[in-house]
């Protein structure tokens, strides 16, 4: 019972992690000689109001098949999808932006039969690592487009959750189907760092527009440039280096 507890523990959280950052929070993200082979790296998860995908059918068909994606659907579809669609309504940007955009890559086979649950296994097998790689997209994978930009989030939108640029818990996301004992535990994920813009207008007429600006952890946006940068002493993402370069 306590293998099942962490395991949905684990999924539950995850639904509070933006945009393409799924596994990479809780479990081992390279892409270890453990698994007989791993799929091709998928396209970078990303979702804006000109593309409402919900995140599960951004992910390749081979990962779709994968146990630990297929334990999210069963699970937890109905609340994750609810969370892209508010993530879609709030989010001003449309190209990916806030190091928020991830890839995934999924093993299969060998010796831990990489892509079977742990619950199907005779004997049993550890729940982490989930076999799931991720990594921050690149300039390259996102076809030119940097997403270090801390992303534009409607000022008036997220002020309904009780406080300026309080981007989460967000009181329009439908937690119902999560069990009770955890709704607590994802609304206290600190998955991102927001700080107010005023935005003057081009001409010098008009209204002044204030926006949110945000970066996915483990980033922040920075308050003169407003793009965003790694936060001393946390966890570093799964390909930052490289994203960072682009």
């Amino acid at each position: 019972m306590k293998g099942l507890r962490l395991a949905l523990l684990l999924g539950l959280g995850l639904i509070g992690l933006a945009n393409g950052q799924l596994a990479a929070v809780y479990s081992n993200v390279t892409r270890t000689e453990d698994c007989s082979s791993w799929s091709s790296w998928g396209p970078c998860i990303w979702s804006n109001k000109n593309n409402p995908r919900s995140y599960l059918s951004q992910l390749t068909p081979v990962c779709q098949r994968h146990w630990f994606y297929k334990f999210v659907k069963k699970r937890y579809e109905t609340a994750l999808n609810s969370f892209y669609s508010y993530l879609t309504s709030v989010m001003k940007s449309t190209k990916p932006c806030g190091m928020c955009s991830y890839k995934q890559s999924c093993g299969f086979g060998g010796p831990r039969k990489c892509n079977q649950s742990p619950f199907e296994i005779p004997g049993g097998r550890s729940i982490l690592p989930f076999y799931v790689s991720e990594k921050l997209c690149t300039r390259s994978d996102l076809k030119g487009v940097s997403q270090i930009e801390a992303c534009h989030v409607d000022y008036d939108a997220v002020k309904e959750n009780g406080g300026e640029c309080k981007l989460w818990p967000a009181k329009r996301v439908d937690l119902t189907a999560v069990e009770p004992a955890f709704q607590q535990q994802i609304a206290n994920l600190k998955w991102y760092t927001c700080i107010p813009q005023t935005i003057k207008p081009r001409n010098g007429k008009g209204k002044r527009e204030k926006v949110c600006r945000c970066c996915c952890f483990p980033f922040r946006p920075n308050p003169e440039t407003f793009k965003c940068e790694y936060t001393p002493g946390a966890p570093r993402a799964p390909g930052m280096e490289e994203a960072l370069e682009n």
